[in-house]
């Protein structure tokens, strides 16, 4: 639990933090992440049920991502023209509740359940919410990648 809080902690204060926007580096991330989590779903036998928990959860983690980037502070540096990014307490919050949410299914007690249909249902909807960052990351940077572009465009 105290690993929680400490992860909740610089979940917020790093979403509160003001970080130059490196627009060559936007892609890294979310490489990074979908080869992760490709990794960590390759070990569930993928079904229609696991498929479609992917796609919903993909689409809210993009729907999540699209009301973060638009929530995020944009501004240009006076001194160095550069463009900083802040985001806002409401997004350090939503990224909270998805950790509590997926950390809480990771420990649901499926073993004393008899049928295997359960437990894969509960290992699949597991395995699903790793999408909801992935989209929302995703989203997210293309989101603040179109508004830097289109800031700098408007600047020219």
């Amino acid at each position: 639990m105290l690993n929680m809080v400490i992860t909740g902690l610089i979940i917020v204060l790093l979403s509160m933090r003001e970080k130059e926007v490196k627009l060559d580096r936007m892609w890294m991330l979310p490489v990074i992440v979908a080869v992760a989590i490709f990794f960590n779903i390759s070990q569930v036998p993928l079904t229609g049920l696991t498929l479609l928990f992917y796609m919903l959860f993909l689409v809210i983690g993009c729907g999540i991502g699209l009301w973060r980037a638009w929530m995020e502070r944009l501004r240009v540096d006076a001194l160095t023209g550069k463009v900083m990014s802040k985001g806002s307490m409401g997004t350090a919050i939503v990224l909270i509740i998805i950790m509590l949410v997926k950390h809480y299914i990771s420990t649901l007690d499926v073993h004393h359940i008899s049928t295997l249909d359960v437990h894969h249902s509960v290992v699949a909807l597991s395995s699903a919410l790793l999408f909801i960052p992935l989209g929302s990351i995703a989203a997210r940077r293309f989101i603040i990648y179109y508004r830097v572009r289109h800031m700098q465009a408007a600047k020219v």
